[in-house]
């Protein structure tokens, strides 16, 4: 039965930490952080609900879906190219934009069947899970609470951690797509606003530990503090890092196309362990490098920034025009 129905949970939620990790770094105060995380949780779960009962009222609706699917191919493209940055950056430039995108959309040619991408998420994830208990032990003597930001962080602090933190990602929004309902029902929602806005607030709090007001200043932070490390893993196992950096990129590459054919086969696609036809994978690449070429310059941080306000749009366009078309059908009914 979990073969014929995959959870892809783990998948979203690799997203999202993924985003924290890439994007989201060192943008907000700890403490305002802390204080901003209820709300910021309680904000996203209530979207994210809203519009998977909206959804269904409209997904037979062609403008929302193809809205989705371009905001899908835009950030799919922008994923490759913030990862492009990112080995830019932090290793030197070792590998062109050429091949970052072989190496990134070439495995999603394995990960077109919706049981592989559940299944390698779960990998991923945990080996995330396993470098950051490592990189805790490797900078544990490094954190020190005197580093943490003194005094009230005030209203303009604590209200640039709560938008920074209610950032909408298109993980919140693609479990509305799943035909089985169980799966983008509300503790669905909250589990990935909990888990998403929780692993913010702590990446968040830990370089502040560790650099204190001058984590801001860090191009990529996590990466630094893990270069940094006593134990001098990562650095010693460099490619190790840049392979569990490139595994998780490709799985929201992976689960971005397999959402999108679900967007623009519409109603016709019921299995959801089915597989990406191989005949699409071709226009995905061209699309892909197409893309690649022509935004290789564009402000990557700018885009997820503007990404985040044209979800909360749509989402908002979503919810009200579900509300609208329920409150139609009662009246018909009546």
């Amino acid at each position: 039965m979990k073969r014929e129905n995959p959870d892809l949970y783990a998948a979203l939620l690799l997203g999202i930490l993924l985003h924290t990790l890439l994007c989201a770094q060192a943008r907000y105060g700890a403490r305002a952080g802390l204080l901003a995380l209820p709300f910021s949780a309680a904000a996203l779960t209530l979207a994210a609900v809203l519009f998977a009962r909206a959804w269904r009222q409209l997904e037979g609706l062609r403008a929302p879906r193809w809205g989705l699917a371009a905001v899908l191919a835009a950030g799919s493209a922008f994923e490759l190219l913030r990862f492009w940055q990112l080995i830019q950056t932090a290793y030197g430039g070792a590998v062109t934009m050429l091949g970052v995108c072989l190496m990134l959309l070439l495995p999603v040619v394995y990960l077109r069947r919706v049981s592989a991408i559940a299944q390698t998420a779960n990998v991923v994830l945990s080996l995330a899970a396993v470098a950051g208990v490592v990189l805790l032990i490797s900078i544990a003597g490094e954190l020190r609470p005197a580093n943490l930001q003194p005094g009230d962080p005030g209203q303009a602090g604590w209200r640039q951690a709560l938008l920074w933190q209610c950032s909408l990602y298109p993980e919140f929004l693609l479990p509305a797509l799943w035909p089985d309902p169980d799966k983008r029902g509300p503790h669905t929602a909250a589990r990935l606003a909990v888990c998403g806005t929780v692993f913010s607030a702590a990446v968040h709090l830990i370089l502040e530990l560790y650099a204190g007001a001058g984590a801001r200043l860090l191009p990529v932070p996590v990466h630094t503090a893990a270069q940094a490390g006593t134990l001098s893993l990562f650095k010693r196992l460099e490619w190790l890092q840049l392979i569990l950096w490139s595994m998780m990129v490709t799985v929201k590459l992976a689960l971005y196309l397999y959402a999108a054919v679900r967007l623009l086969g519409g109603r016709g696609n019921k299995k959801e362990n089915n597989a990406v036809g191989l005949d699409r994978f071709p226009c995905y690449f061209l699309l892909m490098a197409f893309l690649c070429a022509a935004w290789r310059k564009a402000d990557t941080e700018t885009f997820f920034v503007w990404q985040s306000r044209l979800l909360w749009l749509f989402a908002a366009a979503v919810i009200l025009g579900g509300g609208l078309q329920y409150l139609c059908g009662r009246k018909k009914r009546c």
